[in-house]
C-alpha cells in the first residue's frame, strides 16, 4: 500500500526495525501507514488517519503506541482485521471498533493523558467485550468506538427502560417497573395491618407472597412509545430535582397547583426531616429545607405518594447511600426511586446487602438475568417505589417478613424487603 507520511517522520519510517517516533504535537497531514503491527491473532498494517493529533507515537518491534492523543483515529487496511483495539499501559482493552469497512472504519483513542497501544485483532465483534448488562438490547458506541469494559447501554429490551434520556457510556437499563406500591418507611403507615397473632403467622412460609397483580406492567403498544415515555419521565425528574435543589418552595408548590403552607412545612420538618438527618454530619440548612419541601409538597411525578411515603423515599436513599440528597444529581436519583426507576449512582454496599437479604427470603441466590429476581434485588437495594399499591399483597408480604425475620418491619431496609416480597414476583 502506498504510504502517506508527514515530512518529519518519513525518513524514520523507512527503517522499520528501529524505534519510530513522531515529533511532539504530531499532526497527520495524510493517512500514515504503520506496517506489520503485532496484534491479537494476526499482524497487520494499520493506518493513522488524516488529521489525527497526539503528543507523539512510536513503532518499535511490532508495537504501535500513542502518547497523549488528541483526536487520534486508527484504521486497518486489510479485511482480515476484524476489529481494532486500544490497550492501556496495564494491557487492558479499553476501546474497540469493528473493522466493518477496511481502510474506512476506525477506532478513536481516548483523550485522557496516557500512553496507549493500538493492535489489530481477529475479534469478530467488539460488543462481545462489553460487560453484559441486564436488559440490554444494544450497547453504546460513539462514532464506531466502544468504550470498554462497561460500554454503556444504547437500547433496552422488553419492558426494561434506559436509565437516562439519552444513551452514553454510563447508561444502564432500569428493570421492569413494579406494578404495586409499598408502605411508608416507618411502621406507622396506615396500610400496615395489625400484627397477626401467632396462629396467623406461619412458622416458615413455603414461598414469599405472590403478588396479586403481575410483577410488570402491560407492555406498551410499541417499544418506541415506551422509550419516549421513559425519556419524558427522566426529563421531568431532572427538572423537579433542579427546583428542589434551588430551594424555591413557591415554585415547587406552584408546580403542584397549591400555595406554600408554613404549617405543613413545620410539620414535615418536625416529624420527618429531623429524623432523616439525625446521625449525619454537616447537613446544611439548605439541604434540610429541600427535604422538608419535598415531604410537604411533593413533585408532579411523586404526587401519588403521601408525605410519609415521600419521607420514606428519602429514607431509602439514605439507607442505600449513607447520606441524604444534597445536589441536583442526588435529588434526581431520589425522585427516580420514588418513581420506581434505577438511580444513576450505584451502591455496591447496598446491592451486596440486598443479595444477602434475597438469599434469606428466597433460600437461593438471585439470577440477575431473570427480570423478577433482578427487580427484587433492585427494590431491596434502593427502595424503588411501585406505581400503585396493593394492600392485600402488602399484608401477605408483612406476614412473610415476620415469619422470616421474627419481627415486624421497622427500618427502611426492612420495608424495602417487604416491597420486594409483595411486588417483584420473585419466588423460591
Amino acid at each position: 500500500m502506498k504510504k502517506f507520511l508527514v515530512t518529519t517522520v518519513l525518513a524514520l519510517l523507512l527503517v522499520t526495525s528501529a524505534v519510530v517516533a513522531a515529533t511532539t504535537d504530531f499532526t497527520a497531514n495524510n493517512d500514515v501507514t504503520v506496517d506489520t503491527v503485532t496484534g491479537d491473532g494476526l499482524n497487520a498494517t494499520l493506518l493513522i488517519l488524516n488529521s489525527s493529533t497526539a503528543e507523539s507515537w512510536t513503532f518499535s518491534s511490532g508495537d504501535f503506541t500513542v502518547t497523549n492523543p488528541g483526536t487520534f483515529k486508527v484504521g486497518a487496511a486489510s479485511s482480515l482485521v476484524k476489529s481494532i483495539k486500544v490497550k492501556n499501559s496495564g494491557g487492558a482493552v479499553i476501546a474497540c471498533a469493528n473493522n466493518t469497512t477496511a481502510g474506512t472504519s476506525y477506532v478513536t483513542l481516548p483523550t485522557a493523558s496516557a500512553t496507549y497501544t493500538v493492535v489489530p485483532s481477529t475479534t469478530e465483534s467488539c460488543v462481545t467485550l462489553c460487560t453484559a448488562q441486564t436488559g440490554a438490547s444494544t450497547y453504546y458506541q460513539n462514532d464506531g468506538t466502544y468504550t470498554l469494559p462497561t460500554c454503556g447501554v444504547a437500547t433496552c429490551s422488553g419492558t426494561y427502560t434506559l436509565s437516562a434520556a439519552s444513551a452514553s457510556t454510563s447508561t444502564t437499563c432500569n428493570p421492569p417497573a413494579v406494578s404495586g406500591g409499598g408502605g411508608l418507611a416507618t411502621p406507622a403507615t396506615p396500610a400496615t395491618p395489625a400484627t397477626p397473632t401467632p396462629a396467623e403467622t406461619p412458622a416458615t412460609p413455603a414461598t414469599p407472597a405472590t403478588p396479586a397483580t403481575p410483577a410488570t406492567p402491560a407492555t406498551p403498544a410499541t417499544p418506541a412509545n415506551a422509550t419516549a415515555k421513559a425519556a419524558e419521565l427522566i426529563k421531568n425528574i431532572v427538572a423537579e430535582a433542579t427546583t428542589l435543589f434551588s430551594g424555591n418552595s413557591m415554585k415547587l408548590a406552584a408546580d403542584m397547583g397549591i400555595k406554600t403552607d408554613a404549617k405543613a412545612e413545620d410539620a414535615a420538618e418536625t416529624k420527618y426531616t429531623a429524623k432523616l438527618v439525625s446521625g449525619l454530619k454537616a447537613v446544611t440548612t439548605t439541604a434540610k429545607d429541600a427535604i422538608t419541601y419535598f415531604v410537604a409538597y411533593g413533585t408532579p411525578t411523586t404526587k401519588v405518594l403521601g408525605a410519609g411515603e415521600r419521607a420514606g423515599v428519602v429514607n431509602s436513599y439514605k439507607s442505600a447511600f449513607g447520606k441524604v440528597p444534597t445536589t441536583e444529581t442526588e435529588w434526581s436519583d431520589a425522585i427516580k426511586i420514588g418513581n420506581g426507576r434505577w438511580p444513576s449512582e450505584k451502591s455496591t454496599t447496598a446491592e451486596t446487602k440486598a443479595t444477602q437479604e434475597f438469599k434469606k427470603v428466597y433460600k437461593r441466590s438471585p439470577d440477575m438475568k431473570q427480570p423478577n429476581d433482578n427487580a427484587a434485588v433492585t427494590v431491596i437495594s434502593y427502595g424503588l417505589r411501585p406505581s400503585a399499591r396493593n394492600t392485600n399483597s402488602e399484608k401477605a408480604a408483612i406476614k412473610s417478613f415476620k415469619a422470616i425475620y421474627g419481627h415486624a418491619p421497622v427500618s427502611a431496609l426492612a420495608w424495602d424487603i417487604v416491597r420486594s416480597i409483595a411486588y417483584s414476583g420473585a419466588k423460591r
